[in-house]
């Protein structure tokens, strides 16, 4: 079983800094340590301690960094909270959809603490703090801060495995395994790829997902005969999906979109020429509001003349 966690870094320290608009010589009168010692911490040379984190987590109240709340101490939420935060989810996504990760991630991070918060109060809302901290981890990436991306997505793993539901748990490794994929780890991407293929009962849609991921990872690796033979189970499975009836948390996951991975996949395997038509015909086949979609638009340039993404 696949358990890397992914511990409180100081790089992750300085992109919480940074993202917070706070300077180090700032943050160090804030939190009465030296500037010096506070940079050795957020680069690594010294280890993140846990008056550091406290202190952190204090001035940043980030939820990446823990709470720093005893959530049994709070208000219980009313019965309707737990949809009220689902349908902000939900609407969240559809407008990164139009107006991009970049005006949508502030947002997610305060949604990402009270989704935890919830959970803190019942077991019911595990699911749903797991879906926002994926979102969230996604949204991250996609800003260029990789380090909340991969914490936001290792907590997302977690938050997954307390609730017992298969389609999650494969969901939270497929977010991070994506994840490290473009920070240049394809072998640890294959671990958490593979680790979410041996998860039972989870949605086909998914699980269609994961098969062209893993062949995707296996061609970053340089074994084109791995990926290439990996492919064909995938079209076979996809071949047998009924796309009427997505989950909630993938409705993006169309037969175009399928076909911009097996694209991809020949793309990194040295197919330029099938990979380019199978990525045209992925874009024409996706639905319209999806291919117009901010995520859309690496695709899109393909169209232009791009490069595949690799």
């Amino acid at each position: 079983m696949f358990t890397d966690a992914a511990p409180v870094t100081g790089p992750l320290l300085r992109e919480l800094r940074t993202v917070a608009g706070i300077g180090l010589r700032q943050m160090a009168i804030r939190t009465a340590f030296a500037p010096s010692y506070l940079s050795m911490v957020e680069t690594g040379t010294k280890p993140v301690t846990a008056p550091v984190l406290k202190a952190y987590r204090d001035i940043l109240g980030d939820p990446v960094l823990g709470l720093g709340v005893d959530v049994a101490r709070l208000a219980t939420p009313g019965a309707t909270t737990l949809t009220d935060v689902e349908t902000i989810l939900a609407r969240s996504r559809r407008l990164e959809d139009t107006a991009g990760a970049h005006l949508v991630v502030a947002m997610a991070r305060g949604l990402d603490g009270l989704a935890r918060v919830l959970a803190g109060h019942t077991d019911t809302a595990a699911p749903l703090a797991s879906e926002t901290a994926r979102f969230r981890g996604w949204l991250e990436l996609a800003s260029g801060h990789p380090h909340l991306a991969n914490k936001a997505l290792a907590d997302s793993i977690v938050l997954a495995d307390t609730t017992g539901d298969p389609s999650q748990r494969a969901h939270a490794r497929s977010f991070r395994a994506y994840a490290l994929r473009e920070a240049g780890a394809p072998a640890r991407a294959l671990d958490l790829v593979d680790d979410a293929l041996t998860i039972g009962a989870v949605h086909p849609m998914l699980r269609v997902y994961d098969l062209y991921a893993r062949a995707k990872y296996l061609a970053a690796l340089g074994d084109t005969a791995a990926a290439l033979r990996a492919l064909p189970k995938a079209d076979r499975a996809a071949g047998h999906l009924d796309y009427r009836d997505p989950p909630p948390y993938s409705y993006w996951l169309t037969p175009g979109f399928l076909g911009l991975q097996r694209g991809r996949v020949l793309w990194i395997a040295g197919q330029r020429n099938g990979a380019r038509g199978e990525v045209l015909a992925g874009l024409d086949a996706l639905p319209p509001a999806d291919r117009e979609a901010s995520w859309a638009g690496k695709w899109r340039a393909v169209a232009d003349g791009a490069d595949v993404p690799g």
